[in-house]
Formats: C-alpha cells, structure tokens, sequence
C-alpha cells in the first residue's frame, strides 16, 4: 500500500518537472489529499478533519459575475486537437548486428557462455567442447558427451595448444635414448616402484 502511495507521489512530482521536489511537495501532498474518492464519497481530507480543505484558488475571490463555461465547445476543441496527434516516426540509426568473433570459423573447440544465474565467483564460460559442425547461427558441440546445437552467440573460440613438434630441426641431430633403469627386485621377486617425485 505505502509503494502504491509512492508511485502515485513520486508520478505528481515529476509532472512539475522541478528538480527542487522539496519545495513541488506540500503541493502534490494536497493535491493527493484533497482529492475526491468515489469509493469513499469523500476525500481523505474530509475524513480526517471533518471539512474539506480550502485550496489556493479559494482565497481569491471572483470579481464580478463569471459567464457560464461552455463544456460542448471545449469538447469540440479537445476532439480536433486530439484528431491532430500522431505518433512521431521512429529513427532507426543501423543495424545492430551482435559480434560474432571471427576466430570462430576456424577453431577446432569452443567456449560456452553460461546464461544462468551464476553462484559469486563462478566463470562466465565453461569449456572447451570440440565443434562438430559449424552453421550460420549455430554450431553443434560435443557437450557431456552428447551432440547440442547451440547459438554462436553464446560461444568464443579456444585456442588450445597444438601437440609438441618432436621432429628434429634440420642439421639437428637425434639425441640419443636415455639408458632404461635396471628393475629392482625384492627377495621373492617382485617388483619395486618408487613414487614420482622420490
């Protein structure tokens, strides 16, 4: 109910197009108060003082005899300004065409974006998955071990590390093997494996 209130105050404010609310506010606030309920009959102000309150254009008193307002000639006006209004065309300034990189047609795997409402500290792109087959919009991904088509909006290329080159350089001569280890034996003859890093 009080962000009811709000909205309907915060929406009077800007009407005034003031940036000093401070001083626009006790004028909405009467505004809000003095306006007439139809569920209640009544206004707010009515409620709570028993009597309406006076508003500013009641302090002044009318000069001399007011001649009657003419409602159907101010409802013809209103019809022919409201026939006047159209609708002002909208600029389209481009195209807005999402970035595409343009890696992506070449690479062998693929990050994935993750759409979903992360944890903190949670990566952004999960990965990489092998690309299958490229398309237009979508690329299908080798995902948990099952094919998926997904957009390429959400994708990023990987640039995995190619496997080491053991072919020797020209003029370059083949190192030679490093000698095998002899096994060492227990007494009844099995094997011994040290740990890696002893």
């Amino acid at each position: 109910m009080c962000e009811r209130f709000h909205r309907q105050m915060k929406a009077a404010i800007k009407c005034h197009a003031s940036e000093d609310w401070v001083e626009v506010l006790p004028l909405v606030l009467l505004g809000i108060r003095t306006a007439w309920k139809d569920d209640l009959a009544a206004s707010t102000a009515e409620y709570v003082y028993g009597q309406q309150l006076r508003l500013p254009g009641d302090f002044f008193e009318s000069s001399g005899q007011d001649a009657p307002a003419d409602y159907t000639d101010f409802l013809t006006r209103l019809q022919l300004i409201m026939r006047k209004l159209q609708p002002s065309p909208v600029a389209r300034h481009g195209t807005h065409k999402v970035f595409v990189h343009k890696d992506l047609a070449t690479s062998t795997h693929v990050f994935l974006r993750n759409d979903a409402v992360r944890k903190p500290l949670q990566p952004t792109y999960t990965g990489p998955y092998q690309v299958i087959e490229r398309g237009d919009k979508f690329f299908k991904i080798l995902l948990k071990g099952k094919p998926n088509n997904v957009s390429i909006d959400r994708l990023k290329p990987a640039y995995m590390l190619g496997e080491p080159d053991l072919s020797p350089a020209p003029n370059q001569q083949l190192a030679a093997p490093p000698p095998a280890k002899a096994e060492r034996r227990t007494r009844s003859g099995r094997v011994v494996r040290f740990p890696s890093y002893l």
